[in-house]
């Protein structure tokens, strides 16, 4: 079974595990990101209100579903692409 496709259920696992993989990865890779940029910037720091580090969050939720969509996504077609040999 080493050059046969794998099963839809066995495609499906794998993605949804590389999608929850990169739901967490990447939203947080932007956020600490946007952070550091902003930090660097002079935007946020020490006396602010706080709305940088709000928009950093933000941009961190927002991300999640399609970080998710993408990680699983890719995986499929790593997949599929895998199985034409």
């Amino acid at each position: 079974m080493s050059g046969s496709r794998p099963s839809w259920p066995r495609l499906a696992l794998r993605a949804l595990g590389f999608g929850l993989v990169a739901a967490l990865v990447l939203p947080a890779a932007l956020m600490f990101g946007l952070l550091g940029l902003a930090h660097l910037a002079g935007g946020c720091g020490a006396g602010s209100s706080g709305g940088c580090e709000m928009g950093a969050a933000s941009v961190g939720l927002v991300s999640i579903v399609p970080a998710l969509v993408l990680g699983a996504g890719i995986s499929l077609f790593r997949d599929l692409r895998r199985g034409r040999g």
